[in-house]
This record gives C-alpha cells, structure tokens and sequence, in this order.
C-alpha cells in the first residue's frame, strides 16, 4: 500500500509554487503564536476531510503501534502454554516478573525516545522501536527457559516505550486542532486492534500443541507489524515541528503543504508553529525543563494531572483483563486452557469495536466529559464482576462475562484514549518532551505495578477482594477527575500553556460550584443568574496570556506561572 505517483507530484508542485509566492498572501506578522488555527470555511464544516498523504502519514504511525496491542493479548495467551512449560504456575511472583518486565524495558525505552525524537527525530525513533520489537519478539518466542525469556521480554519494553513516547506526539504534531483529539486517540484504537488480532492469533494457535510450540507463536506475532514497520515508516514525511525547531523550513513547508488541504491553511500554520518554537527556544535557553515542570507552578499542575489521569487509567483493573483474563477464566470459573483462550476473543471484539466512539465525541463533547461519563459505568461493572463470584458457576460466569464487556465498552471512548491525548497535548510545547516523558514513566510504573501484583493479589485475596480494590480505585477517580481534571477541547497546541494558569483547588472550587447548580437545576430548585466563569476559560485566559506578551515586551515584570 502506497500513495500514487501522481499524488506525490502534486503534493510537491503545490508546495514549490505556493513558496514562491507565499509572501503575496501572507505576512508573517499578522499570525501570532497564541492565535486560533486557521481554518477555510470548507474545512470547519468537513473538519475530517483531509490530504491522502495526512491519512497516510496517520496509517503509518498507526502500524508502529500495532505491535504493541498485539503483545498485550498475546501474553495473556501464552501464559497457558509457558507456565506449564518452564513449571512456574504455583509461583505467582515470578508469573507477574515474566508479565510485568516489560515495563523495565519501557523506562529505557522512554529515556531513548528522549534523545532519538530529539536529534533524530519521529520517523528514526519509531525505526529504531520496530527493530527493536522485530529482534525482542524472536528473542522471547525461541527462549529455551524463563531466565532467557526475560532479557527477550526487557528488549521489546524498550520498544514500547519508544513508541508511547513517540507516537501520541507525531500524531499530534501532524493532526490540524479541529480533530487532533480524534487523531491522537487514534492511538488507543489502533491498540485495540492489535489486541483483538492478539486474541485471534492466541484462539489459532492454542490448538497447535499450546505447550510447546502454540505459545511461542502467540508471543512472536508481534513482530509481524514491526518487520512492516521497518521499511513504512520512511514513506511518511517527518513532523513539521521537528524540521522546524532543527532549522529545516523548506522541508518543513513543504510537509505542511503535503499534510493540509489548503495552501493558506499550511502557510499559517508554518508561521505559528515557527513563532511557538522561536518562542519555546527562548523560554528553553539556559533551563533545565526537567526542574522547570517543577519550577513553575501552571506545569506543576499539568504534570499532576497528567500523572493523575495515567494512574487511574491503570488502576482502573483494565489491564487485568488485558494480561491476565485467560488465567481469569481458566482458574477462578474453572475453564479449559482453551476454552479460556477462546472466550476472551469475546471481550477483544467488545474493546475494539467500542474504541471508535472516541473519534465522534472527543472534540464534540470534550476529555472531560467523556471521563465523568465512563467512570461511573466501570466502577459499577467491576461492581458486578466482585458480586458474581458470590453466585453458582452459571452466575458467576453470566454476570463475569457481562461485567467485563460493559466496563470494557465504557473504558474504550473513556480512560482508554483520553489520557494518552491529553497528555500529548497539555503540556506548553517549550516543554512537551519532558512532561510526556514524566506522564510516560509513571504510566508504565503503574502498569508495572498492576502487571506484578496480580497474581499474588489475587492468591491472597480471592477474586472479589482484587476486584473490589480496582472497583475502590474507579470511585477514587470519579471524585478525583470531577475536582481537578480542567477541559482542553478547542485549544491549538501553542495555546495549551493557558490552561494551568490558575491552581488546582481553584478548578476544583469551580467544579463543586458548577457541579451544586447542575443538581439545583436538575431537582428544579433556584439557581442564581450570575454566571460562573471557568479558570480556564479560553477566552479569558488567552487574553491574560496576551496581556502578559504585551508586558514582557513592553519590558514589564511578568508572574512565572
């Protein structure tokens, strides 16, 4: 699969003519780096008509994710097979190792993606995690025993968190403001997908004499989509932002053209990105943005609540039922090895088909709404899976089975994709790479944490102590999310350093405020008529924000945060 010939010759004779006279349309001072995206008439209506090429940049960051949902199923899957085969089943610590290692793998992983997109940029990074994945995958598919199946397992970590570092930014980079929000959950989706095609390949081959050689096929599907990979990514065009901010304008420009559907709609946006980064190398000179997230008070505050929407996407028990959800069924409702393996394609099909109402909400009703709604529903769900164990083996199976898929429908549009998109987007862009970079280690902390402690959790406490304690972990973040989580829908990335202007228990005042006349009005008691104004309304805080240019040029004291 590939774009025409013809298309490429387009996409470059537009970009040559239109630098040629880009000067007679556009003046580069009229675009300043906190203005709205600019949009045509044509593209507010049809916000999701888009070039091929911006679809097949998208596509080709998709693959790179690919690998990484297939792995996610496959390990549940192969769990049947290994265990029995390297005689680990009654050692639940060293059962979570094998599972949860990953993770250490994905510390590295981040801390390469840090200097690989930095110098090297999207495309080599996600090459870099394909060849990586590709080498890991064959690693742990032909490991004789469990102490060379972890180093195997530690390599295709590291790929993963250069992919999760890497590919929620590229989308994001790449994707116009009006449907950035759908883009970068593209990134959840295309997991889904891969752990549904992980599901499938454990239900083939756990008929293929699952414990000896059916496990090692489960756990090297993988590298399918990362071989691929290898070669796909070079026919994208690399971030703009990137060739900006490493002084590459033409290429720049003529990637922006390729990846926008109008001449001035490219143009403005080469213009406001290339102020941003002007603006971001002047904030940047002479820091450390590691202690400046710490620093400034408005970063402080975006990097807790980013930390904040990663750990209750972990905790909220998904990954239980991702990792862990053949060995579910297998030993606490007393199925078959393969009847487990079989049964959990089931919920895959529910996660992946679930995931695509993202794309249609997320920029309509906003990150927060989406979080406030799915919650509630994932908290009652696991709710339900604690209370079936209480039943007869029919119960206990119906009402399990039930549980899972609607927490899973609920997860999907919800704490799924939205903390990945808001992570990549809320954070001012002088300072993006490090605050994804923190997200993206705590991310995989909790997921550690998660992966390890299940196994001997679950010894301990039953099935219904370990589900009430993620149930417990979902109430905790409906409170915590309805406090402190700010709305981001509607802000170009440039803009996002505005909306951590005010402090955390502000939002959270104007929260309760919000939240107590929204009940009045549903019980149809008297609500004041004097508006609330949000901490971070837009158009508030960008004309805070402007005022405060204005002061610094002026030459003006001006707050830090």
């Amino acid at each position: 699969m590939s774009m025409s010939a013809n298309e490429n010759l387009f996409t470059e004779e537009r970009a040559n003519i239109y630098t040629e006279t880009e000067n007679e349309n556009w003046k580069e001072e009229t675009v300043e780096d906190l203005d709205d995206e600019y949009l045509t008439e044509e593209e507010k209506l049809h916000p999701w008509k888009q070039t091929k090429v911006f679809y097949w940049s998208v596509f080709v960051a998709s693959v790179a994710v690919l690998f990484y949902g297939i792995d996610i199923s496959a390990i549940s899957g192969a769990q049947v097979g290994y265990k029995p085969h390297f005689h680990i089943s009654s050692r639940t610590n060293l059962v979570g190792v094998m599972v949860s290692c990953i993770y250490f793998g994905t510390f590295i992983g981040v801390f390469v993606a840090l200097y690989t997109n930095t110098y090297f940029g999207r495309r080599f990074s996600i090459y870099v995690a394909a060849i990586l994945s590709t080498g890991g995958c064959l690693w742990e598919a032909l490991a004789p025993s469990w102490q060379v199946f972890i180093p195997g397992r530690l390599v295709v970590g590291i790929s993963y968190g250069i992919i999760g570092e890497t590919a929620p930014v590229f989308l994001a980079e790449m994707a116009p403001t009006s449907i950035r929000g759908g883009i970068v959950s593209l990134y959840q989706q295309v997991i889904t997908i891969g752990i549904f095609i992980g599901y499938l390949v454990n239900v083939i081959f756990v008929w293929v004499d699952y414990k000896v050689t059916g496990w090692r096929i489960m756990i090297g599907a993988p590298m399918v989509p990362s071989i691929i990979e290898v070669f796909l990514v070079w026919t994208a065009p690399e971030s703009p932002r990137w060739l900006i901010k490493r002084g590459r304008l033409e290429e720049a420009k003529r990637n922006l053209m390729k990846l926008r559907l109008y001449p001035e709609t490219a143009e403005k946006d080469f213009i406001r990105i290339k102020k941003s980064i002007e603006e971001d190398e002047r904030l940047q000179e002479g820091k450390n943005l590691m202690l400046e997230l710490i620093r400034l008070p408005f970063l402080r505050r975006a990097v807790l609540v980013g930390i904040m929407e990663m750990l209750f996407q972990q905790m909220s028990g998904m990954n239980v039922f991702m990792n862990y959800i053949d060995t579910v069924f297998q030993e606490n409702i007393h199925m078959s090895s393969r009847d487990s393996v079989a049964v959990s394609l089931f919920p895959g099909f529910v996660n992946m088909m679930a995931t695509p109402i993202v794309f249609f909400t997320i920029d309509r009703y906003g990150r927060r709404t989406l979080q406030l709604v799915t919650f509630p529903i994932m908290f009652l769900m696991l709710l339900m899976v604690l209370f079936s164990f209480y039943g007869d083996r029919k119960v206990n199976l119906a009402f399990f089975i039930i549980g899972v898929i609607f927490f899973i429908v609920a997860y999907s549009p919800g704490a799924g994709p939205v903390p990945w998109t808001f992570c990549a987007e809320v954070f001012p862009t002088y300072v993006r790479a490090a605050g994804t970079l923190v997200t993206t280690f705590f991310v995989n902390a909790f997921n550690f944490a998660l992966s390890f402690s299940w196994p001997s959790m679950e010894a301990a406490w039953g099935p219904q102590g370990s589900f009430g304690f993620y149930a417990g972990f979902n109430f905790l973040g409906i409170l915590m999310q309805f406090l402190f989580l700010p709305e981001t829908k509607g802000y170009t990335l440039e803009q996002m350093k505005v909306v951590f202007e005010e402090g955390l228990f502000t939002i959270a005042w104007y929260h309760i405020r919000s939240g107590w006349r929204s009940l009045r009005k549903l019980l149809g008691l008297p609500v004041s008529n004097t508006p609330l104004i949000s901490p971070y309304d837009k158009a508030v805080a960008l004309s805070r924000a402007r005022e405060e240019e204005l002061r610094r040029h002026s030459g003006e004291p001006v707050k830090d945060g």
